[in-house]
């Protein structure tokens, strides 16, 4: 069996960062602290080409799909064999539907090695929203709601056609202020929404550097058995018991754990957690 040296084949190496969103400033840092990688932030690379937030390109794919496809694409561009990519996403929790939030997926793929190790991060701290402006007083609301102008604003506006016109990258106030009353004056109606694009929302750039944090935890990870870096989570295990009725329940127990390269694998149980919370209960709480 082939052993590895586990994190030591990425250090020192250069990586490609794919992004057109200043990602490098949250990503990079992290990379070269922990392993000394050299990046590089490909000239021309439309990541529009795999969907936009904003709303003027579907995203096709899944957000794994997508965040792949970034990587290999910078990869061909820069005939470089060391890439990392991320996408972001805003729906309910994958534990519990009534939780929304933003998942981050940032993944590293090194072709040299055969190598493809994601880091994932979800938080319920985000300002994804949106709201139909009627008046300037609404545009206040959301404005202070979001955080602009440290948060962008994007506008949108339906027409008959059953197509948009969009509007986006105000620098101040006074410039959206003043594309909002001409467009109401004009008798459209205006629609804003948070500018998700990772440069234009810092809450969500820090949800990005902490899904970069958590890849780093995962490539320094190695594989008890071969040594190969990024041994991970590809399974949940559930059915933690109920404290109060001691039938099992949705709660998570343990995980599995598995090596991309010898497949190994082994199940940990989660530390310091023996029942679920019998307001969770299927049986006692119905």
């Amino acid at each position: 069996m082939k052993r590895y040296n586990g994190s030591e084949i990425f250090r020192n190496r250069c990586v490609v960062i794919a992004t057109m969103h200043k990602k490098e400033t949250v990503i990079e840092p992290l990379l070269k602290q922990e392993f000394g990688l050299k990046a590089i932030t490909p000239k021309n690379f439309d990541t529009d080409q795999f969907g936009t937030f904003s709303g003027e390109i579907e995203r096709v794919r899944n957000p794994l799909e997508t965040v792949r496809a970034k990587a290999l694409a910078a990869l061909l561009q820069t005939n470089e064999n060391l890439a990392i990519a991320s996408e972001g996403s805003f729906g309910p929790h994958p534990e519990s539907p009534f939780i929304i939030g933003n998942e981050e997926l940032v993944i590293l793929i090194d072709t040299k090695n055969g190598f493809e190790i994601i880091g994932r991060h979800f938080t319920e701290k985000t300002n994804f929203n949106h709201q139909k402006i009627e008046n300037l007083n609404d545009l206040k609301e959301f404005s202070e709601r979001i955080g602009f102008p440290e948060h962008g604003i994007i506008l949108k506006i339906s027409n008959e056609k059953n197509s948009e016109s969009i509007y986006k990258d105000f620098k101040s106030f006074d410039l959206l202020h003043n594309q909002v009353v001409k467009l109401l004056d004009e008798e459209k109606k205006v629609q804003a929404e948070t500018d998700m694009r990772a440069f234009q929302n810092p809450t969500r750039m820090e949800a990005i550097k902490q899904a970069t944090k958590n890849l780093v935890n995962i490539i320094n990870t190695n594989c008890p058995k071969c040594n190969a870096p990024g041994y991970s989570i590809i399974e949940a295990i559930r059915g933690l018991r109920c404290e109060l009725c001691n039938l099992p329940t949705k709660g998570l127990k343990g995980y599995i754990f598995s090596c991309q390269k010898c497949n190994f694998s082994c199940e940990r149980k989660k530390e310091d957690v023996n029942f679920q919370n019998a307001t969770f209960c299927d049986y006692c709480n119905p």
